[in-house]
């Protein structure tokens, strides 16, 4: 199921990703890898999450996002439910990426459980989310979007 938030009111800042790991505890689960990120954030302490790609464990990644108040304007990190293997040449990306706004868009890293995409500040995309993950977004943002309905709607 591939979800997008946007024009949300329960949004203080899109691609602040700390509710959701505070709000979604199986996030920790996971491992992640963040490629193509731009953020705003002034005083980095965790250099790492400059590098392209970037790995995290469910626990380092939920750590660093409730305790620093980053907003990551581009990006794409995708879940894996063990260590991934990370190909640099064919990382995952956000920024010009059209693929999202057509038909029903799949994860891009070979093997991720699903992505969360953080595209331009102005919304945040959830791409091959289970519906147990579905239901507890929805549950957290009541307002989040269908994204495969709306790609229907720009088709017709």
């Amino acid at each position: 199921m591939n979800l997008i938030l946007e024009n949300s009111k329960y949004v203080e800042c899109y691609s602040y990703l700390d509710p959701l790991f505070y709000k979604i505890p199986e996030l920790k689960e996971y491992h992640w890898v963040l490629s193509n990120q731009e953020i705003s954030y002034s005083a980095v302490k965790k250099i790492q999450i400059h590098t392209s790609p970037a790995v995290f464990s469910g626990d380092e990644l939920a750590e660093i996002v409730n305790t620093e108040k980053i907003q990551f304007i581009w990006g794409v990190f995708s879940a894996f439910l063990n260590k991934p293997k990370v190909d640099a040449s064919n990382l995952p990306y956000a920024d010009g990426n059209s693929s999202f706004w057509e038909g029903i868009p799949q994860p891009q890293a070979k093997d991720a459980e699903f992505e969360i995409v953080c595209w331009d500040s102005t919304c945040t995309l959830f791409i091959g989310v289970s519906e147990q993950l579905a239901e507890s977004l929805k549950h957290l943002y009541p307002d989040i979007k269908d994204l495969d309905k709306e790609n229907n709607k720009i088709l017709r």
